[in-house]
């Protein structure tokens, strides 16, 4: 194998509506065991709801901007430079609550889950609602169960 470098903005870009993933590594060059994403969310950005993963951890480091993560029972403000750790079975979501657009760099363990972004982007592309039953489906797809929030409860 050889060092793969990308330079800003390079890599495999899908379209989530608002929201700009671009994929650095989807498992082909570490033996499918890690993914890498790049996401820009815009403020108010429609976001996940709450999930908990089942098959994965995820890696959330914010690079510009602000998010709030909902960790478990706590909404957490995450500036530049914040790294979150959401290991399997744990409660989460994320939002850009701010007037400012926020870039996270996300990583899967394993990186399957990118495959669930695919078809996510080609839900959105149909017209297919933030929300809709599909998308729930598609979650339960990729072992990942949809939760209410605690702020919905």
């Amino acid at each position: 194998m050889s060092v793969i470098v990308l330079r800003p903005g390079e890599g495999r870009a899908i379209s989530l509506g608002p929201i700009q993933m671009i994929v650095q590594e989807d498992g082909t060059q570490t033996r499918g065991t890690l993914g890498v994403a790049e996401f820009t969310v815009p403020p108010h950005a429609p976001t996940p709801p709450a999930h908990i993963h089942h098959a994965h951890e995820e890696v959330f480091y914010v690079l510009e901007g602000e998010l709030d993560f909902l960790a478990g029972t706590e909404t957490v403000r995450a500036g530049a430079g914040t790294f979150v750790m959401v290991p399997i079975g744990a409660l989460h979501t994320f939002s850009n609550p701010t007037d400012r657009p926020a870039r996270f760099l996300n990583t899967f363990t394993p990186p399957r889950y990118i495959h669930y972004f695919e078809e996510m982007s080609k839900l959105i592309q149909e017209g297919m609602a933030p929300g809709a039953p599909a998308f729930t489906e598609l979650m339960a797809r990729y072992d990942t169960e949809v939760v209410p929030s605690p702020a919905t409860r």
